[in-house]
């Protein structure tokens, strides 16, 4: 999968026609903001340790919306918890969703266009251009919850967490008996010691954080 996690939430939660975010999911501001960290991860600018965001390095990455990330990490005098930076993030997601988005565009995935709402007030709008990514990502990751056959790779994996964690996978599956099985088999592609061995004891930290924050949130 060549799109950073934050990314693919991106194109999962936006309406591929109207170009809109949807409410996909109980908590899709929050599966923007474990997206963030964990890319961060795979890229090697942050490490976890006890709970904390350490930076590793401040060298820019090929994502506006991590950049801006790794600039407000380098700022803090000391190693923030990981549940303050995804809220963090979910605080500034304006900022961070119209980095990606401007990403994409410029990229080709997404076209820019403008709306109305209540037939007045201009609003931007995203809509697919080139539906390839969005589609093999679908594809694969419906592979992923409905065939036992298919293993996740480490990032996939980490995608499938916020897909479980942050319910995504009900917009994802309509079908009721699928959305079922879907389910349970994140919970299985998401625990155990294949997950341990995969994604480590620093990602577990921030998964763990994911939790935290949706139950904080719903308070």
């Amino acid at each position: 999968m060549d799109l950073y996690l934050h990314e693919a939430i991106a194109l999962i939660s936006l309406d591929d026609e109207k170009g809109n975010f949807t409410h996909a999911g109980g908590y899709i501001n929050y599966a923007f903001g474990a997206a963030f960290i964990l890319d961060l991860l795979l890229e090697e600018r942050i490490k976890i340790e006890e709970d904390r965001v350490h930076l590793l390095t401040n060298a820019i990455t090929d994502s506006r919306a991590l950049n801006n990330l790794i600039e407000r990490i380098a700022k803090r005098k000391k190693p923030d918890r990981i549940s303050n930076w995804i809220h963090t993030c979910v605080q500034r997601l304006t900022k961070l969703r119209q980095l990606t988005v401007d990403k994409l565009v410029q990229e080709g995935v997404l076209e820019k266009t403008e709306g109305k709402v209540l037939w007045v007030f201009s609003v931007d709008r995203y809509p697919t251009k080139d539906a390839a990514p969005e589609n093999e990502l679908r594809q694969r990751l419906k592979a992923l919850m409905l065939d036992e056959t298919t293993e996740p790779d480490k990032k996939e994996r980490m995608l499938l967490v916020i897909i479980l964690k942050c319910e995504l996978y009900a917009e994802m599956i309509k079908d009721k008996a699928q959305r079922k099985a879907a389910k349970a088999r994140l919970e299985q592609l998401t625990d155990g010691e294949k997950m341990q061995e995969e994604v480590g004891k620093a990602i577990q930290e921030m998964l763990a954080a994911i939790m935290v924050s949706t139950t904080v949130a719903t308070m």
